[in-house]
């Protein structure tokens, strides 16, 4: 597949590429995502790229691609010869392994889908931070799950939740905005399992800062152990002993700050 060489080729040499998967048989602008590769697991013809990237040249992600959430509506079309008898594509190819038939295409989204590619690109030339929106499926029960997880810790931890200052949409906001409901120890795994289906099974939000309010802009979530592990250090052991692990908190954070105005 030459998009999938070309991609490998990319990343080899270290070129930045955006990629994007097939806008045919899709007619919803609004499900339409730029994510890294590996989360775009409910795209088929991205299922097959990242497939043929980790087969054949070992990459497992950190390609952006541009895709969309919405399941096709059709199929490739059957391929009829001159004698209107259907024949095989594969005689009628002018590269090998390029493909003959087609696939119906409402135009505004191809032309949508490079509207995005272009705004992509300028973000990134300029140096603009853009936060694409996590690629994930959760419904508010388990984000009621964190929140009562929260109070339920901070009662245990202070014998009160009366510095709890987040609602559930909050915690909504700090765990799928800011941490992408992963681990904030795990932000960058290459193994992200069901992709958009995530679980908060082993994950509890906690306070960054010991000493500050349990609110949007203190708060990072972790694994149940990570949780105990943190809890037991002081912010400046983890600055001395993890500086990029405090950096990276501590821009998420004030990103919390400046969305919230605080």
């Amino acid at each position: 597949m030459f998009s999938v060489a070309l991609l490998a080729a990319c990343v080899r040499r270290g070129l930045k590429v955006l990629s994007a998967t097939g806008a045919g048989a899709r007619a919803d602008p609004t499900r339409i995502r730029v994510a890294d590769l590996r989360e775009s697991t409910n795209d088929p013809l991205s299922r097959a790229v990242r497939y043929r990237l980790r087969k054949d040249h070992g990459i497992e992600g950190g390609i952006p691609v541009v895709f969309s959430l919405e399941k096709p509506k059709a199929k490739l079309l059957p391929f009829k010869g001159p004698s209107g008898e259907e024949e095989n594509p594969s005689d009628y190819q002018v590269v090998p392994g390029f493909r003959v038939r087609i696939i119906p295409v409402l135009g505004t989204i191809p032309a949508i889908f490079g509207q995005v590619m272009a705004s992509y690109v300028v973000t990134q030339l300029t140096g603009l931070n853009v936060q694409p929106e996590p690629i994930v499926n959760l419904d508010l029960d388990h984000y009621r799950v964190l929140h009562q997880r929260l109070i339920e810790h901070e009662e245990s931890l202070f014998g009160t939740a009366m510095q709890v200052q987040v609602d559930v949409e909050e915690v909504m906001y700090v765990a799928k905005e800011l941490w992408h409901v992963r681990s904030a120890r795990d932000q960058f795994a290459k193994d992200v399992g069901r992709g958009m289906w995530r679980s908060v099974n082993e994950l509890m939000l906690v306070r960054w800062d010991k000493e500050k309010p349990a609110s949007v802009s203190n708060l990072i979530l972790l694994k149940f152990k990570e949780a105990d592990e943190h809890e037991s250090r002081t912010l400046e052991e983890i600055k001395e002993l993890e500086p990029e692990f405090y950096e990276r908190v501590e821009s998420a954070l004030k990103r919390a700050q400046m969305d919230f105005g605080l």
